[in-house]
């Protein structure tokens, strides 16, 4: 399971648990869940390439700014994503390479759903257990 949604959670916002074997394949499924809340990931192609370089203290940190600067992309951009490949390595801090795949976004677009404004820190969490990775996520729509 990539990530699922958390019904019930809370109101005008949309929360998701994301789910990763490897600390990347968390911040690839996590960044799927944001934007599968705005549209139809599968329809999504790869026309577009954007790199995203981001450093943080803690690993939990990195992934907060990686979900915001996604959201900020797609605003300034207009881009939304659909395939995303990350790269994590720890040195001094927590470092995120990445590579987001995606298209420009055309209005009006059929497989456009809801406008995610920000991620939240509310009830966010990233946690380790038995070898895989689940982080919860809620975010403002």
């Amino acid at each position: 399971m990539k990530y699922k949604f958390l019904e019930d959670t809370a109101i005008a916002e949309s929360a998701f648990e994301a789910f990763g074997a490897t600390d990347a394949e968390l911040f690839e499924n996590a960044a799927l869940a944001v934007f599968e809340v705005m549209a139809d990931t599968k329809k999504i192609q790869p026309k577009t390439k954007v790199e995203i370089n981001l450093a943080a203290e803690s690993f939990e940190e990195l992934l907060f700014l990686w979900l915001s600067e996604l959201v900020f992309v797609k605003d300034v951009q207009e881009i939304v994503f659909g395939k995303f490949e990350a790269k994590i390595k720890k040195e001094k801090e927590f470092e995120l390479n990445a590579k987001c795949f995606g298209e420009h976004i055309k209005y009006p677009d059929k497989r456009l759903r809801y406008d995610v404004k920000a991620v939240t820190k509310h009830l966010f969490s990233v946690k380790k257990e038995k070898g895989k990775f689940k982080a919860t996520v809620v975010i403002d729509i």
